[in-house]
């Protein structure tokens, strides 16, 4: 894998183990976009500049000391807790199940959950996802997006590393209903925030994502702008050229 990037991440020097292939770029720009709810729907976006104009000072700032995230690396789906004593993820949990509650009814769900981790740290953290906590730990990229109205070349879909995040509510002047705000940063430089997973899944997770975009391309090729336009009969001489029509026998 080759990474064009303006930093540096923790996990960048496996280069010197796997090598650099030339034909799997991960051109690691960072940008980010918001949401209404989780449920992430097409017309629910918000771009920065849109959010940082017309919504950033009406939010009402999650400032829990201990919360949940959702990182994707590839198509595998991470969970990060945010707590006093660090960041932990789902491989520091110590015993799965105790997460589990058994289903009842929607409203008897709880944003708070106990974890227990390996080093025997135990924490309530806030989880903005609850509504999906039962099975999320079977979730992967593609099972997250399932139930999205979008097209199957929307970044959502190809960028190959996403942090998700709850942010806060939009004051109910602005927003009645679907108030709830998610973050979603596009390739983030993780070890700035604190971040860091075992290197060699990271890099594993990230060449497998590109290989099989990569694939997918080769079977199905990308189609030209030209080769679109003579596939719908138009000539690209004369059809997109004002007042200029085809030359026939007698034409001065």
């Amino acid at each position: 894998m080759k990474i064009i990037s303006k930093f540096k991440d923790f996990y960048d020097y496996k280069v010197a183990k796997y090598g650099v292939d030339e034909k799997l770029v991960y051109n690691r720009k960072t940008y980010c976009e918001y949401f209404h709810n989780f449920t992430i729907k097409e017309n629910s976006r918000i771009s920065e500049d849109d959010f940082n104009k017309n919504l950033k000072e009406d939010i009402e700032y999650f400032k829990g000391a201990n919360y949940h995230k959702i990182l994707i690396v590839g198509e595998k789906l991470l969970h990060l807790f945010f707590t006093e004593n660090g960041i932990y993820s789902l491989f520091d949990i110590k015993k799965l199940e105790e997460l589990e509650e058994p289903y009842k009814y929607w409203y008897s769900y709880k944003n708070i959950k106990k974890i227990i981790f390996n080093d025997g740290k135990e924490f309530e953290i806030y989880t903005a996802f609850r509504y999906v906590w039962n099975d999320f730990f079977a979730y992967d990229r593609k099972k997250l997006l399932s139930h999205i109205n979008i097209f199957e070349n929307d970044i959502l879909f190809n960028e190959p590393m996403l942090l998700i995040e709850y942010i806060g509510k939009v004051d109910r002047k602005i927003a009645r209903s679907n108030n709830a705000i998610y973050k979603i940063i596009y390739n983030p430089n993780l070890s700035q925030m604190g971040i860091y997973i075992d290197e060699d899944f990271i890099w594993q997770s990230l060449v497998e994502f590109l290989s099989n975009k990569r694939s997918e391309k080769e079977i199905s090729p990308e189609v030209s702008n030209e080769n679109k336009i003579l596939s719908k009969g138009f000539d690209l001489k004369t059809s997109f050229r004002p007042n200029m029509k085809k030359k026939h026998k007698g034409d001065i």
